[in-house]
């Protein structure tokens, strides 16, 4: 019980000390383009920044370098949604360059060097961790906030080797993915991490609470996800699909792509256009790409 009380204040330090530095009335969400893999950078109006995952390599560095200032040491807060290789490598290289004030991670241990590797500096740095539970909030500010959606929780999963590579035994990691919604006054974004039809399944439930005005495609685009009855609870005006150009799995997937046309979504991919842009003041939205 202590040390849960110790995470808490963590967060509530993390996220409510920045809120008095001024910043722009916009909410950036950057998908960045770094191969088969995902990362993604969010910056909030009031200069906090989040990463979600990392991406496959130490590209996300250099994007980083890109859109955060070559001064900024800090980050608030990382989140990891699950431990598969082309999520968790780049944070790796991100956790080196930069003090981050609060790690969240899904709960899933997968038994990987990458991995180990990654604890190792999480450990070494003492880097404060939070274990994402389905149904905690964190709050950036009065109007905008982190629901967590889905995740394996405390109920920690171990995971050998196996579970890396893109079988079943994958996807089985896949569906401890953290699932956010990042809400900014009436603008949304879902975040769904490698969560396959199972837990996209499981998230039905939520009803109309779904409903997103972006969503982020699970799984780069696979066919294990993105389904007809998630979509149409979602109903997303844009999708982004975060996958690298000619990848050995065939992602996205032409089922996939079909479900989302069906629903005449706005499709934007980083394997064709690049950096992926999308700026709110939480009414209107833009979107911009890099190619």
């Amino acid at each position: 019980m202590r040390k849960f009380i110790l995470i808490i204040f963590t967060i509530t330090v993390a996220v409510w000390f920045f809120v008095l530095i001024p910043g722009s009335k916009n909410l950036e969400t950057i998908f960045l383009n770094v191969g088969q893999g995902d990362a993604i950078l969010i910056k909030t109006p009031k200069n906090q920044t989040m990463i979600i995952d990392g991406g496959p390599n130490s590209k996300v560095l250099e994007k980083l370098g890109k859109y955060l200032s070559p001064l900024q040491k800090q980050v608030d807060i990382v989140v990891l949604t699950h431990p598969h290789a082309d999520h968790v490598t780049g944070l790796i290289e991100v956790l080196k360059r930069y003090d981050i004030s609060l790690l969240i991670l899904g709960g899933a241990d997968l038994k990987t060097d990458v991995y180990n590797e990654f604890i190792k500096i999480v450990s070494d740095k003492k880097i404060p961790v939070l274990i994402a539970e389905t149904g905690q909030a964190i709050h950036f500010s009065e109007d905008l906030e982190f629901d967590i959606l889905s995740s394996a929780g405390a109920n920690q999963e171990v995971f050998n080797k196996k579970s890396e590579g893109f079988g079943t035994a994958g996807n089985e990691v896949n569906d401890t993915s953290i699932v956010g919604k990042l809400i900014f006054k009436d603008f949304s974004i879902m975040f769904t991490g490698d969560a396959t039809l199972k837990i996209e399944n499981q998230l039905l439930v939520y009803g109309n609470n779904l409903k997103s005005d972006i969503l982020k495609i699970g799984h780069h685009g696979s066919k294990y996800s993105s389904s007809f009855n998630f979509l149409n609870a979602v109903f997303p005006r844009a999708a982004i699909i975060e996958v690298g150009a000619k990848n050995r799995y065939g992602h996205p997937s032409p089922a996939a792509l079909s479900r989302l046309k069906m629903f005449n979504i706005d499709i934007f991919r980083t394997d064709e256009n690049g950096d992926v842009k999308v700026i709110s003041d939480g009414f209107t939205t833009n979107i911009y790409k890099e190619k």
